[in-house]
């Protein structure tokens, strides 16, 4: 089970966008929200893929979409991972196990070499490590998106999928 938090702007479209690509997979994908003080809720998602009910708790991996996002009521613990929007950077990045950065940036480890109406060329440029352990090598492939979608969410979602080991 994979529990993902989402922080940002556009959190509920990336949240759509990356529980439409679980769904594709066939794996049970629900969203709800998780509570960070009284007057914030944040959107998250929890993949599973023995269908079982989900335990929504605090997440093991968190997305960053902006700098604002470094909340103080945020609790990133030293093994979750923490993917990060490098085209609106974290000014303090976190301390953790896996940091994974995506974006249009060249210096993102997940970025696009090529976009058009509805499709991506995905180009990993740096191996990152999975919840499981498997390691994504640098590689390209394409993926078609919706054309109303940001881009740049499916960029986000995505690298999440790969970090939650559902498989392109």
């Amino acid at each position: 089970m994979a529990i993902v938090g989402i922080l940002g702007k556009d959190s509920d479209e990336l949240a759509d966008l990356f529980l439409h690509m679980c769904r594709q997979k066939g794996l049970f994908a629900l969203a709800s929200s998780y509570k960070l003080t009284d007057e914030n809720a944040i959107p998250i998602v929890c993949i599973d893929e023995n269908n079982s009910t989900p335990f929504f708790s605090q997440p093991q991996i968190w997305i960053l979409q902006e700098a604002a996002n470094l909340n103080p009521h945020l609790t990133i613990t030293e093994n979750c991972h923490v993917i990060i929007n490098t085209d609106n950077p974290v000014s303090a990045l976190p301390t953790c196990e896996g940091i994974i950065t995506y974006g249009f940036n060249s210096k993102a480890s997940v970025t696009a070499s090529s976009i058009s109406d509805d499709a991506l060329q995905v180009c990993i440029q740096r191996s990152f490590k999975t919840l499981s352990d498997r390691i994504y090598e640098p590689q390209e492939f394409n993926t078609a998106f919706p054309q109303s979608a940001n881009p740049l969410n499916v960029l986000g979602a995505i690298t999440t999928c790969a970090v939650c080991d559902v498989l392109f």
